[in-house]
């Protein structure tokens, strides 16, 4: 035992040591490896006091050099900007072309062997990397990034992009698990009683930060980063990418010492305290750069692009971010204000502040947004528990837990789970917060971007924050509207994330065309710049952009086997969607080739469908110029017809069949049909329903000729006789009702005749009958509303002298039980049988309860 602690207490006093040393080789005259957390407030001004105190030594940096892509150097003067307002982020994406990876031999690879990776760089006023751009602008000391290029990081990241679980839709360059899954950190965590390293963090060095020295803070975040990169083997550092990454940084900080004058002041680099710690030993070791072929690399761009706090807090994903940076913000401009006045100290004060500030905010929001009321008391109350919980953990100022721990310890008087949840919503939102940058005047912003917030400010749609809203257009009656709609639905081709339609007509798939708006949601955010940064590759303008991936599409589509009359049709009313009027005629003339070419009757009564909802909607369409809609719309309804009449045999989908009916009976009742001959299509459906092979189609052209009064009620009531009271088998008996619901679901309850054949024929049937029929018995009724279904039992249940169909559910008879007393019925019903009393039988609930019971 004695042994095992000597050597414990051996092991405490190395690492101890190793943190020492580390902590003394980051700071030298010629060289500061400034460890840095990413936008934390806390290294963010102490690394301003760093500049200051070179300021009164009178050695100015010689270089400055920050972790970051060495390829957005082109972007990095504009982040110093005084017309750059943050939260920005540089975007960035890289296409790497594999020529032997598909979607099946490769995580990410599209079917031309294609991977697309993209990632946020992003900047608030509190970010250490942005404080030392401005500084360094300020004066006059050259500024540069030294990271690995992020096409770079993707090609030596290869073995991570084959993990499954990778998400591909947007990394973080500043990314920090390794503080999370740190095991010291955690048991660090768990001894300060922190609830995970975030909490531990702004316990250490975001509560006292203005009154900690600089060497203080240095020395306590190496050691930090120090314990945390100890359970990093060099293997998972190898394959996450850390390694060629730190060993590029380290070639560039040696060639800023070489060219550093021997009188001039310090190479100052300000990276991520991961990284920090293992520089100075690999500067001395003189490391290799890394060699990376780039011959992968088809495509990469980078943009600055508006950042918002929503995208910036941890707790929506981004996983290098402060958690909620408005609180941060908050904080910071307190401290830049004392500096401003010349105020030295009084972090703790500030805090405080800035805490009851947070408190009164979320009140009135919580009053504004749920109607929930705050009495001064409680808001008083939560400040004192903030003060109270800040000395009972020991910190020297308050920090964002103790703020949200005593929102919900004062303000929430109800239910933990409901008003609980609303409570902690509206103080996380109001902690994070949604201020959105503005790019500096002269940056360069693809011309697809500002075209499209150019177009949606015209449509006055607010794009200036990441708040969610909603809006509604009046397609009808507002020209406008329609504008900002084609804007919309043009986005959302382009894959842009900023709206949803959740409401309205959907021309193109022939849905809820009852309605006369389209009601959206949405949010400008920094994915949304983003996909628009993307598909600038398609054009300057929204319009040009949406016409080219229209075009694209169709080109698609005739490569792969050509466009059939369905597809062409629909992808007419998408073109009007659009707005896209002028790509009309390439359109309308691959319709009129389809029309021609198409053999499906399915497709090309799809077509008439589809050509007539666009006659009908040419207003909110503005479809009104198309000259050749009629003669289109003509040329299909005949070419369907002609195909109907050759519709003979019993293969096929006959649902598909009745669809395509039913849509060209709809057709004809509209206003487009007043142009067509609807007496062909009657002839057609009288021929369909004496000679097709299908019964279920027999009955559905039965069903659309009764409900157009094409047949009258002795027709309907011999059809049904032959059907159902014939020698025709029980299958196609059911298939024809199912036909005839299908078109007519009226006749159930309005003809007699219909009521009696289908219940002389449930009569006729065995249990066993019953069951097999059962799928087709349940497709026949299944387009019933409930209250139809209702309907016709109570008519049945009338013809047996039965007034009420009684409970419809029973809730005190579990399936067990009901199962054994079906069975009890059916062995009861046997036993008679075979007694020789049927005549007890045939007309007995009993009998009738067991044949139902045994289809159950």
């Amino acid at each position: 035992m004695t042994a095992e602690t000597d050597a414990t207490a051996a092991a405490i006093a190395q690492t101890l040591e190793s943190v020492r040393a580390t902590a003394m080789s980051l700071r030298s005259p010629e060289l500061v490896v400034f460890p840095v957390r990413h936008h934390s407030p806390a290294c963010a001004w102490q690394l301003r006091r760093l500049f200051a105190e070179l300021d009164a030594a009178g050695k100015a940096p010689s270089a400055v050099l920050i972790e970051g892509p060495c390829g957005f150097g082109e972007i990095l003067p504009l982040l110093a900007r005084e017309d750059a307002r943050m939260p920005l982020a540089i975007y960035t994406y890289t296409v790497l072309r594999d020529a032997g990876a598909t979607p099946e031999t490769n995580v990410g690879a599209d079917a031309r062997g294609e991977r697309r990776r993209s990632a946020y760089y992003p900047f608030c006023d509190h970010s250490p990397e942005l404080v030392a751009i401005r500084e360094a602008q300020t004066r006059g000391v050259p500024a540069r990034f030294i990271d690995l290029d992020f096409a770079e990081q993707c090609i030596v990241e290869a073995e991570r992009e084959q993990d499954p679980a990778r998400d591909e839709s947007g990394d973080s360059l500043l990314e920090e698990r390794h503080y999370r899954r740190s095991r010291y950190l955690q048991a660090l965590a768990e001894r300060l009683g922190c609830r995970d390293h975030e909490d531990l963090w702004e316990h250490l060095f975001e509560a006292d930060a203005g009154d900690t020295s600089l060497d203080a803070h240095l020395a306590r975040v190496s050691a930090y980063c120090e314990l945390s990169r100890l359970d990093a083997t060099d293997d998972e550092l190898a394959a996450d990418g850390t390694l060629p990454r730190e060993a590029e940084m380290a070639w560039h900080i040696r060639r800023a010492l070489a060219e550093r004058a021997a009188d001039a002041g310090p190479v100052i680099a300000v990276v991520g305290g991961f990284h920090a710690v293992v520089l100075p030993r690999l500067i001395a070791s003189d490391v290799a750069r890394p060699k990376i072929a780039r011959g992968a690399i088809e495509e990469s761009e980078s943009a600055l692009i508006r950042y918002s706090f929503d995208r910036l807090d941890r707790l929506n994903g981004y996983s290098a971010g402060m958690t909620s940076p408005a609180w941060h913000q908050r904080v910071w401009e307190r401290m830049r204000a004392r500096e401003k006045a010349g105020l030295v100290g009084g972090g703790s004060r500030l805090r405080r502040d800035a805490a009851l500030e947070t408190l009164i905010e979320i009140a009135l929001a919580l009053r504004d947004d749920t109607g929930m009321q705050v009495p001064t008391p409680t808001l008083a109350a939560a400040y004192e528990h903030v003060l109270r919980l800040c000395e009972l953990r020991r910190r020297p100022a308050p920090t964002r837990e103790d703020v949200l721990d005593a929102v919900i310890g004062c303000f929430v008087k109800g239910d933990a789970d409901a008003e609980g949840a609303i409570v902690r919503a509206v103080a996380l939102r109001i902690l994070g917060g949604n201020a959105m940058g503005a790019v500096p005047r002269g940056a360069h912003v693809p011309p697809l971007v500002r075209d499209a917030q150019y177009r949606m400010r015209r449509q006055r749609l607010k794009i200036d924050d990441a708040q969610p809203r909603r809006t509604t257009l009046d397609l009808y009656r507002r020209p406008e509207h329609r504008i900002a709609s084609r804007l919309l639905h043009g986005l959302s081709l382009l894959g842009v994330p900023f709206a949803v339609r959740t409401a309205g007509p959907d021309f193109v798939h022939g849905i809820g065309l009852d309605r006369l708006q389209e009601h959206w949601e949405y949010a400008y955010s920094a994915a949304t710049e983003a996909a628009l940064v993307e598909a600038s590759m398609h054009g300057a303008t929204v319009p040009l952009a949406v016409a080219q991936v229209f075009n694209r599409r169709l080109d698609r589509a005739r490569q792969d086997g050509g466009v059939d009359a369905r597809t062409a049709a629909t992808s007419a009313i998408h073109a009007c969607v659009l707005g896209l009027h002028d790509h009309l005629p390439r359109v309308l003339d691959d319709l009129r080739i389809a029309i021609g070419a198409d053999a499906a009757f399915g497709s090309v009564a799809a077509a008439v469908s589809s050509l007539a909802l666009l006659w009908e909607s040419r207003e909110p369409l503005e479809a009104r110029e198309i000259d050749a809609l009629p003669s289109l719309l003509r040329a299909a309804y005949e070419r369907a017809l002609f195909l109907g009449r050759e519709l003979r045999g019993a293969t096929g989908d006959a649902g598909a069949v009745l669809q395509a009916l039913t849509q060209l009976r709809e057709t004809l009742l509209g206003d487009a049909g007043r142009t067509l001959d609807a007496d062909l299509f009657w002839r057609m459906l009288h021929d369909l329903q004496q000679s097709h092979d299908a019964p279920v189609v027999r009955g559905g052209a039965l069903g659309l000729r009764y409900s157009a009064g094409q047949a009258d009620d002795v027709e309907l009531a011999e059809a049904l006789n032959g059907h159902l009271r014939g020698m025709l088998p029980a299958a196609e008996s059911v298939a024809y009702l199912r036909g005839l619901l299908h078109t007519a679901r009226e006749a159930a309850w309005q003809q007699p005749a219909l009521l009696d054949a289908l219940d002389a024929l449930l009569r006729d049937w065995t249990p066993g009958d019953f069951v097999a029929n059962l799928p087709e018995l349940r497709l026949a009724f299944a387009g019933m509303t409930p209250k139809e279904t209702d309907r016709i039992a109570a008519a049945i249940a009338g013809r047996h002298g039965v007034e009420t169909l009684g409970q419809r559910v029973h809730y005190d008879l579990d399936e067990s039980r009901l199962q054994q007393y079906l069975a009890a019925s059916e062995t009861l019903v046997d036993v008679l049988r075979a007694d020789g009393l049927d005549a007890w039988v045939v007309d007995t609930p009993a009998a009738s309860t067991a044949g139902m019971g045994t289809s159950a």
